[in-house]
């Protein structure tokens, strides 16, 4: 026993010796493996197998019938996305007609005190009206569910003359549940096209856009004293579910269309907000001033191929670094 086991030792130490001539498959096996080819490629493709299952398990997953690439190449359904993710509500792009500062007199020079001061609207002009939290997003102005509670109550009177809600989650969220009186724009081509109808002068009927201003006005409750010499304000606020991603990218963005369609620092939509927590911490804290009254998280798995649908047609990250402007460009900085 003890002269076997000796020879198996030998054996085994002559395999894996690199001086060995063995031809045996285990020599070889370990030899191909060794190689630092051969394992850059290997961990080339379970990094490959890693992207692939995680961009088509949703679909796999919702219709088993079908292939990967059968998914990724239905035209009707691209198609049909496609249009459903351009088109902009009439009510929304007037509701943005509406928001338009019609400030005639901006600033002419600022100063880099007023540039580096947190508490001034985008133009310069005034401080924020609304009470701004601390977030974690440093260069957008975050406020409560609270505030934006108070707002819809009307109990900032006359000093907000009108105010937008923009949700950014995708529709099926949006329609499981939503804050009362806003809208749903959740693409950058929506936000684009919506401030482009409104700097063509779009109007919007009496019946359908100002209805909710008029609803706000007639409820109106502890309105607080407006300040002396200024003007009442028109506000946006945007948010997703969270308002840790989709709310804050298209914030942005319209702040980005705005710069670009203005001379320095004169803006359209000069104040700009966005709700801290997003719709599930609003939801939670006020479900009477949620219409429905309900909440659909993105990932819920009854909507798992929408969501992948959605994502897909997503800009990606360097498609997002710079806006495609349609209005007149009166850029100076």
């Amino acid at each position: 026993m003890k002269k076997t086991f000796s020879a198996v030792r030998r054996r085994r130490a002559r395999s894996l010796s690199p001086d060995s001539s063995s031809n045996t498959p285990r020599s070889l096996w370990r030899n191909c493996c060794d190689s630092p080819t051969n394992k850059e490629n290997e961990r080339a493709i379970k990094r490959l197998r890693v992207r692939l299952s995680s961009r088509f398990s949703a679909a796999d997953e919702a219709e088993p019938g079908r292939t990967w690439r059968q998914h990724r190449s239905d035209p009707e359904e691209d198609t049909s996305l496609s249009r459903e993710t351009s088109a902009v509500d009439p009510v929304a792009a007037a509701r943005f007609s509406q928001l338009r500062s019609r400030r005639k007199a901006p600033p002419t020079h600022v100063t880099q005190d007023a540039v580096t001061d947190l508490a001034l609207i985008g133009d310069f002009s005034k401080q924020h009206l609304l009470p701004v939290e601390s977030g974690g997003h440093q260069e957008l102005h975050c406020v409560s569910a609270h505030t934006v509670a108070s707002l819809i109550r009307g109990q900032f009177g006359p000093a907000v003359e009108d105010f937008l809600i923009i949700d950014c989650r995708y529709p099926y969220e949006y329609q499981g549940g939503h804050i009362k009186g806003a809208v749903n724009l959740y693409t950058e081509s929506q936000i684009q096209q919506a401030v482009h109808q409104a700097s063509a002068g779009a109007q919007v009927s009496p019946r359908n856009a100002s209805s909710w201003r008029m609803r706000m006005k007639g409820r109106l409750s502890d309105s607080l004293p407006e300040e002396e010499g200024s003007s009442p304000r028109k506000l946006i606020i945007f948010h997703c579910e969270f308002s840790s991603e989709r709310g804050p990218h298209l914030c942005q963005y319209l702040r980005r269309l705005d710069r670009q369609a203005n001379v320095y620092p004169s803006l359209h939509y000069p104040e700009l907000y966005l709700l801290l927590g997003g719709y599930k911490h609003f939801h939670a804290s006020y479900p009477d001033l949620c219409d429905p009254c309900g909440y659909v998280p993105m990932r819920h798995r009854e909507y798992r191929d929408q969501l992948h649908g959605y994502r897909r047609k997503r800009p990606t990250r360097q498609q997002r670094r710079r806006p495609t402007i349609r209005v007149h460009q009166r850029t100076t900085r």
